[in-house]
């Protein structure tokens, strides 16, 4: 029997088509990651407790996931003060400080991947130009340092010595910048040679850090313990010359910026102060006022919707709260954390 030309050509692109079809259909059922977004809650836990958890919320769904890395790691806890949350490419770097370590896991299901442990008292975590920098206090008593991690295998290729207490981390203008929390400065440090070229001088207790639409150095300082004179300063990163102070006549150590990079946000007790970059002192009254809020510890702004976060710790006493605010001070919703949340890590 002859069979036409025509038939095979027919049943060839009916083939085709089903392949496509099937290939299409594969390829949107494959699951994307479940936390390639969202806002992530870092929660400290209690000093010697090992209770710091991760907390990922939904802001379309409004939902609020507690301890994700122990969901996804057959309940394994995380460990003792969780202080920063960094992500970088496949990778999120949960940094664990009373523990001496840092937990490397997968950014798209947080399934544990490796742990690099040869650290001390590390704080927060960047990374600029294939390079990870990891700030380590190292002791109370010991200058404190930055690592420098191996983005491939996960180890420590070398160090660099700071001042007391390195806490935060910011790359800018070609360099990194490192508040030393336990003195009066930050170290700039040229990456290329690992190596600190300048040491800044700026208030007691420089901490939090964040580069404004200027492309300068904004810095919190906590200022002297017990006394209300926290303070703004701000840096050229071209010059690494202080160029403005803005005292806030308040005790403060908590710092954010809007997605403009033109506003900065301050929390103070359970009020947000929001402060220009342009401005050249502190305003009088709150943007935000949380009555039923005991103190912010963390605040964060979504660099997409400019909506601002807050974590009341609640003292440590019982499991934080995160209340969310539109960019004009309207509140949209509140949310459960876990035990001392104290920032935000937006995807």
């Amino acid at each position: 029997m002859k069979t036409s030309k025509h038939y095979f050509l027919t049943l060839l692109i009916l083939l085709t088509l089903t392949f496509s079809f099937s290939s299409c259909d594969n390829d949107t059922e494959t699951p994307a990651g479940e936390f390639e977004t969202g806002v992530f809650v870092i929660n400290e836990g209690s000093f010697g407790k090992s209770d710091g958890t991760i907390t990922h919320y939904d802001p379309a769904t409004q939902e609020a996931r507690q301890d994700i890395y122990g969901a996804k790691n057959n309940g394994l806890a995380l460990g003792d003060i969780v202080q920063s949350l960094s992500v970088a490419g496949n990778f999120a770097y949960i940094v664990v400080n009373n523990d001496n370590k840092v937990e490397v896991v997968n950014a798209r299901t947080y399934q544990k991947e490796q742990t690099i442990s040869s650290v001390s008292l590390p704080r927060y975590f960047t990374t600029f130009n294939g390079k990870g920098y990891l700030t380590e206090w190292v002791s109370f008593t010991d200058p404190g340092r930055v690592a420098v991690i191996n983005l491939s295998s996960h180890t420590v290729e070398t160090t660099i010595t700071t001042d007391y207490g390195s806490e935060n981390i910011i790359a800018a203008n070609n360099k990194l910048f490192v508040s030393n929390n336990f003195t009066n400065t930050i170290s700039a440090i040229n990456p290329a040679n690992n190596q600190v070229n300048e040491t800044i001088e700026v208030n007691n207790a420089p901490g939090e850090m964040i580069v404004d639409s200027e492309s300068k150095l904004w810095v919190i300082c906590g200022g002297n313990y017990g006394e209300d004179n926290a303070s703004l300063y701000r840096i050229n990163t071209a010059t690494n010359q202080v160029d403005k102070v803005i005292e806030l006549g308040m005790s403060a150590s908590k710092l954010a910026i809007n997605k403009a990079k033109n506003q900065l946000y301050v929390a103070r007790g359970n009020r947000v102060y929001k402060i220009a970059i342009t401005a050249t002192d502190a305003p009088e009254s709150a943007f935000i006022s949380v009555a039923s809020a005991v103190g912010f510890y963390g605040i964060g702004v979504d660099p997409e919707t400019d909506e601002i976060y807050l974590a009341d710790a609640k003292g440590f006493a019982a499991n934080g709260t995160v209340y969310r605010y539109s960019a004009t001070g309207s509140l949209i919703d509140e949310f459960g954390a876990g035990k001392g949340p104290n920032g935000f890590v937006f995807r």
